[in-house]
């Protein structure tokens, strides 16, 4: 595991299958772009004196060629211009909120790559305890519109405003509704990792069965992400308790008591769990409630957001 001490370059976990001494003291997740060019999440166990030191060293892992630049992964790379200092952040935890202020050089980008820095930023904030919104500053003022494109800023950021953003031809984006959805990739090395994308998909009445569906549905570019459930999965069942879901999927490939793929039950897990309200996801499998993953994981009972992509030393 990469901690702030030992530095070197690393790469992301197999499958996040095993390993369990960095799930459990990853405290810091950041959003780097992978190979295919999507923003991918990386987490890190770092040593931090406390909140606003462990933002501050997130954002800095952003920077290109920046303070912490040897630490990022093998095929991941940081998304803000290179000599983009963070001059302070200021976490307002009543508000949920995390103020950025940043140097004058963070205006030293293409304008195509504004969007993507801004969702690193947020997504990369608010994997932080506490921090909900995102508000940001440049050179000591207050930014109500980013430099080159003009995306407005005006209110603060959160994840509403997604990630990896995409939609099928078919759907109106102005009468869309979001889902936010884990597809795993592989680096060079052939290793696994999971990437989120916001699609864009037809409205429901049911956002969490849609969510589902566009799971199963698979990748819109199945050459970047691979699906992670069969063609023939459906949803049987969706019943929600308080903040646990309990979710009743079906596919006839799998035999009672057999081990379900890791990557379907953890894509699942973090999909359901980017929805408000949500903190823990049970699974049944063909109405068998006695679920085992892959990763030997009881997924019977209520299963946490489980730590994303941890890092590792190359």
């Amino acid at each position: 595991m990469i901690t702030e001490a030992e530095g070197g370059a690393g790469s992301p976990g197999t499958s996040l299958t095993g390993q369990e001494d960095a799930q459990t003291n990853a405290n810091m997740t950041v959003y780097l772009r992978d190979r295919n060019g999507y923003l991918a999440p990386i987490s890190y166990q770092w040593d931090a004196a406390d909140a606003k030191s462990l933002a501050q060293a997130s954002l800095e892992l952003l920077v290109k060629q920046g303070l912490h630049s040897a630490k990022l992964p093998a095929g991941f790379e940081a998304v803000l211009p290179q000599g983009t200092g963070v001059t302070n952040v200021t976490l307002k935890p009543d508000q949920k909120l995390a103020i950025v202020e940043l140097s004058k050089e963070f205006a030293s980008y293409e304008p195509a790559e504004e969007r993507q820095m801004l969702e690193a930023i947020t997504w990369t904030l608010t994997s932080l305890p506490d921090v909900e919104n995102v508000q940001l500053w440049m050179d000591s003022h207050k930014l109500n519109e980013m430099p080159k494109n003009g995306t407005p800023l005006d209110i603060p950021l959160n994840r509403q405003f997604g990630i990896n953003v995409e939609k099928s031809e078919s759907v109106n984006y102005l009468r869309s509704m979001p889902v936010t959805l884990y597809f795993s990739s592989y680096s060079e090395e052939g290793k696994s990792y999971f990437v989120p994308v916001t699609r864009l998909v037809e409205p429901s009445d049911n956002p969490i069965e849609a969510t589902l569906k566009q799971i199963i549905a698979g990748p819109l570019n199945p050459k970047t992400l691979e699906r992670v459930a069969s063609e023939e999965t459906t949803v049987s069942a969706v019943a929600q308790e308080g903040d646990t879901l309990t979710v009743d999927l079906a596919d006839t490939m799998f035999e009672a008591g057999e081990p379900v793929p890791a990557e379907l039950l953890k894509a699942v897990v973090l999909s359901l769990t980017e929805r408000e309200g949500i903190a823990k996801v049970r699974i049944k499998m063909n109405g068998n409630a006695d679920i085992q993953g892959t990763d030997k994981k009881n997924y019977s009972e209520p299963v946490a957001r489980p730590v994303i992509n941890p890092a590792w030393k190359g």
